[in-house]
C-alpha cells in the first residue's frame, strides 16, 4: 500500500486592519466636528436698546384704527325721480351749495309755467275787481273770491318752485366725492338709511379737512387718556416712504359708551399735522403720549427680557460673548419695559430666539 502524504497545516495570513483604522478615523472626525460645533459661535440677531431722551413724551397707550371723515354724507334726492344730469365723478372737489345732480322735471316745469300764467291773470282780475268795487259795481263777496283765487295760485306756484328746487341736488358742505352711486337715467329716491346702506342714493361726499382716526382703546387703558392730550399717528400707507415720520395729533373725543363684547371704548383723534395723501379708511396706529421724561430712560422690548426664578435678566453681547445681566423693571409702556441697571452705552443686546444660550457662549451677529 502507498503511503498517504500528510497534510500541511493551513497558513493564516494576517492582514492589516484597515476597517478599524477607517472607523477610528471617522470617530475622531465626528468628535472633532462635535467639539467644533460646541465651540462655534451662535448666529443671532442683535439690536440696540431704545432710549428716550429727557423731554421726550412717555408713550402711555397704543391702539389701531382707521381714518374717517368727521363730516361725511350720503347724498340722495328729497323726491323720487329719474336722474337727468350728474356733474361729479369720484374724486371731484365740490363747494358748499354747488349743484351736483338734477332730476327730470319737464312736467313740473310746464305745470309751474301754467300756474304762473294763471297767477298773472288772477292779479289782473283782482286789480279790475278792486276798481269796480270802488265804483260800487262789484260786490264784496266777488272781490273776496278774486283775492282767494290769487292767493291760491300764488301758494301753488310757491309749492311747485319748492318741488323743482328739490329736484336739484346741492352739496351740503365743501368736500370731495368719494363714491358715485348712480348714473344718468337711473331712478333715485329719498334714502331712509345713511352711509353704505343707502338705497338709490346719488353720491357720497366727505370733507377731507375733517379727517381723523377712530381707534378702539381697551377699558384698562382708557383711564390714562385725557381730552386734547398729544398723540403720534402712524398711517400704514405712509410708512413705506423713505424717512417716514409719525404725524402729530391730539385726542378729540372719548365716546361715552363701551363695547361689552370687545371691552373697548371708541376714541377719536384729530390731526394737527396732515399729509396730502391721507384718505378715508386707511389703517393707522395711534400712540397716546403722557408727560415728558425728566431724564433719559432706557426701554427694552418684551422679547429681550429673560426671567429666571422670577427675576428679570437680559443677554448682553460683550467682546463676542453672551453675558446675562440682571435688570430692574421700573414701568411698562407700549414700546416695552422701562429698566434700570443697564448701561445706556451697552453696544448690542441679543434678541432671544429658540436657541438656548449659556453664559459666556460665543455669538456671531447675524447680518440684516
Amino acid at each position: 500500500m502507498s503511503e498517504i502524504p500528510a497534510r500541511k497545516p493551513p497558513v493564516i495570513r494576517k492582514r492589516f486592519p484597515w476597517g478599524w483604522v477607517v472607523l477610528a478615523f471617522l470617530g475622531l472626525a465626528l468628535l472633532g466636528y462635535v467639539m467644533m460645533q460646541r465651540n462655534a459661535p451662535v448666529l443671532l440677531s442683535v439690536t440696540r436698546p431704545t432710549i428716550f431722551k429727557a423731554g421726550e413724551r412717555n408713550p402711555l397707550v397704543s391702539a389701531s384704527g382707521y381714518l374717517v371723515a368727521r363730516h361725511r354724507a350720503t347724498l340722495s334726492a328729497k323726491v323720487p325721480g329719474r336722474l337727468d344730469w350728474l356733474g361729479v365723478e369720484e374724486g371731484s372737489r365740490v363747494t358748499k351749495g354747488q349743484i351736483i345732480a338734477k332730476l327730470e322735471a319737464t312736467d313740473l316745469e310746464a305745470t309751474r309755467d301754467q300756474t304762473s300764467v294763471g297767477l298773472d291773470q288772477a292779479e289782473a282780475d283782482l286789480k279790475r275787481g278792486e276798481a269796480l268795487f270802488t265804483e260800487g259795481i262789484l260786490d264784496r263777496a266777488s272781490l273776496e273770491h278774486l283775492r282767494t283765487s290769487k292767493a291760491s295760485l300764488a301758494a301753488q306756484l310757491r309749492n311747485l318752485n319748492a318741488t323743482l328746487e328739490n329736484m336739484v341736488l346741492r352739496a351740503p358742505f365743501t368736500g370731495t366725492v368719494t363714491q358715485k352711486l348712480s348714473e344718468v337715467g337711473e331712478t333715485v329716491s329719498p334714502g331712509s338709511a345713511g352711509g353704505a346702506n343707502a338705497i338709490n342714493a346719488v353720491a357720497v361726499l366727505a370733507d377731507f379737512d375733517s379727517l381723523e382716526v377712530e381707534v378702539e382703546v381697551s377699558e384698562n387703558g382708557i383711564t390714562k387718556l385725557r381730552k386734547a392730550m398729544p398723540v403720534e399717528i402712524r398711517v400704514d400707507a405712509l410708512e413705506a416712504e423713505p424717512g417716514a415720520k409719525p404725524l402729530r395729533g391730539e385726542l378729540r373725543e372719548i365716546y361715552p359708551t363701551s363695547n361689552r363684547q370687545k371691552a373697548v371704548v371708541l376714541v377719536r383723534v384729530a390731526f394737527t399735522e396732515k399729509n396730502p395723501f391721507l384718505m378715508p379708511d386707511m389703517g393707522a396706529k395711534v400712540t397716546f403720549l403722557g408727560a415728558p421724561y425728566l431724564r433719559d430712560v432706557l426701554i427694552l422690548g418684551r422679547e429681550q427680557v429673560v426671567r429666571q426664578k422670577g427675576q428679570p435678566f437680559v443677554w448682553v453681547l460683550e467682546q463676542g460673548r453672551a453675558v446675562l445681566k440682571p435688570i430692574t423693571i421700573v414701568a411698562e409702556n407700549p414700546v416695552g419695559y422701562e429698566v434700570t441697571g443697564l448701561d445706556q452705552d451697552t453696544d448690542l443686546l441679543v434678541l432671544l430666539s429658540d436657541t438656548k444660550l449659556e453664559p459666556g457662549a460665543k455669538v456671531k451677529v447675524k447680518e440684516r
